[in-house]
């Protein structure tokens, strides 16, 4: 009778199968089966009491049993989706951590499935008890929610969006997985999963009024020309949308980590994709800012230095996602980047099409295309800002400024994944902190040494993340050019020694021993 149904999920996904066949045995259904029921017996007894309604004698001779519906639906609003995330990724992260110490991951990796079906795979079935548990919960949840009055819109996007936040939740922990690899991975990620779980769950459970059994007015904040403060549906699509391309990104990390473990977390076209997606979704939740009231210098100086910090930790993290390593780096530097400085598709060379492009060469060039496309985001929303035309040129200045610095900060996170080093990962970001916090420092200490007011501005703005948005109101337009010009000779070198490092590495190991040897006499060659 379910041989066919069987046999079209083995058919559809093999790993699936494999997981529900280890797993979905009647010991450990009957178990979470029990787990289950018991728990929910435990909700219901605690939050009821028993009211008598006929007295004999000053004894109660018929009673009722009365229910706190609110209470149940609200304390398993904490329960599932709780379970949910910390015990499903527990399972998740210490199965594939089991998998990658016996070397079956890699034996499943050379199978025909495609690299999505095994991770779905995975996702499905590694959890279905903690789903079977929690799916027989679900009756009591939905009966006590209509028992209690709560909106029945309220409980479907309650579910929505914990299914969404669930399928995040798993694609970071598999992602982690790869990435690396701990004894104890699998309880911190539980532990990491329960806090996170805790946030979404007080969120939800704060953004709705339970006395009154309505939704709350969230205020006046809006995205683009969508109110969602003030309307409950908007800003649950809002939401489920965000975290729904949230899932698409981390996805796509996964998958090309799981295909290719030596790999990048994301190619460079996808990068620039993601970069102008993120900078507009943030442009959004600041674009009527302009059109409020009358605006001062401060308040927008104060607003950039907001999104610089955003980009510039947004943007270190998409440079190390994009930066191959250093293998990669040889392999395209000894033989990609030869074979294509001649060539040429429709009039365009080959060569820059692969700085721009390619896998394995430095992400350098992407870096300064996604610093492009984040001002290209962002200038129309600082043209419209309701402050003067000098104000509005300081503004791009500091604007110039901090790209420069996110460019040096790319060009020297590349530099230190060429040279060899046992973990270049460590060595880059180490080296990135010390770029960050060394001249912040030292600055801070010749400041409290020199007389009181701004001193060394130049310095300042050259070397400090941040620190144009604090004195560039108080700076001439000579010493702003001079750090802009300081920070273009620092790139200036840095490039030079990045091409002088590629070109190193692209030689032959060969082309020595060919010079050693046609340095011999012709005597020593004959023989």
């Amino acid at each position: 009778m379910f041989s066919t149904p069987i046999n079209r999920l083995g058919d559809w996904n093999p790993q699936l199968m494999r997981e529900l066949r280890g797993r979905l045995q009647r010991r450990n259904g009957l178990i979470v089966v029990a787990t289950s029921l018991i728990i929910q017996t435990l909700i219901l007894l605690s939050f009821s009491s028993q009211n008598c309604t006929s007295h004999v004698n000053n004894r109660c001779v018929e009673f009722v049993w009365e229910f706190d519906w609110l209470m149940i639906f609200r304390t398993l609003n904490w329960i599932l989706p709780l379970s949910l995330f910390s015990i499903g990724v527990y399972l998740l992260i210490s199965d594939w951590m089991k998998e990658q110490r016996r070397g079956t991951l890699n034996f499943i990796r050379l199978t025909p499935q495609s690299s999505q079906s095994i991770l779905w795979g995975k996702m499905l079935g590694v959890p279905i008890l903690v789903y079977l548990g929690l799916s027989l919960a679900v009756p009591l949840h939905w009966g006590a929610g209509i028992a209690a009055g709560v909106p029945l819109a309220w409980t479907i996007s309650f579910y929505a969006l914990m299914m969404v936040t669930c399928r995040l939740f798993y694609n970071l922990g598999l992602l982690n997985s790869c990435l690396t690899q701990a004894s104890y991975q699998g309880l911190a990620a539980s532990l990491v999963g329960v806090w996170l779980g805790s946030t979404f769950t007080g969120l939800l459970d704060w953004s709705f009024d339970w006395q009154n059994l309505v939704y709350k007015d969230l205020g006046d904040w809006s995205w683009f020309i969508w109110n969602l403060g003030h309307e409950p549906l908007p800003l649950t699509l809002w939401t489920l949308i965000t975290i729904s391309v949230s899932v698409y990104w981390v996805w796509q990390a996964t998958n090309r980590m799981f295909r290719n473990p030596n790999g990048t977390l994301l190619s460079k076209q996808q990068s620039y994709w993601l970069v102008g997606g993120v900078q507009i979704w943030l442009l959004g939740l600041l674009w009527s800012l302009p059109h409020q009231s009358v605006a001062r210098q401060e308040q927008l100086f104060g607003y950039l230095f907001g999104i610089s910090l955003f980009s510039l930790f947004f943007l270190l993290g998409v440079i190390f996602a994009i930066s191959p390593q250093r293998q990669a780096l040889l392999d395209w530097a000894r033989y990609g980047q030869s074979q294509r400085q001649h060539a040429t598709v429709n009039n365009v060379p080959v060569s820059w099409q692969d700085w721009l492009w390619g896998e394995k060469s430095p992400s350098s060039v992407a870096i300064a295309v996604n610093l492009g496309i984040t001002a290209i985001v962002w200038f129309p929303w600082l043209l419209l800002f309701p402050i003067g035309v000098d104000d509005k040129v300081k503004a791009i200045a500091g604007l110039l400024l901090c790209a420069n610095l996110i460019g040096f900060y790319a060009l020297l996170i590349q530099l230190m994944l060429i040279i060899r080093r046992k973990k270049p990962l460590i060595w880059a970001g180490s080296t990135l902190s010390l770029a960050i916090f060394v001249p912040l420092f030292i600055l801070s200490i010749i400041q409290t040494e020199l007389t009181s007011g701004v001193q060394l501005p130049g310095l300042w703005l050259a070397s400090v993340f941040g620190a144009p948005w604090i004195i560039l109101a108080q700076t001439s337009a000579f010493t702003v050019l001079f750090s802009v010009l300081g920070q273009w000779a620092i790139i200036a070198g840095l490039i030079v020694q990045l091409t002088r490092q590629l070109k190193r590495v692209g030689e032959s190991a060969s082309k020595p021993l060919f010079a050693n040897h046609n340095a011999l006499p012709n005597s020593a060659k004959v023989r």
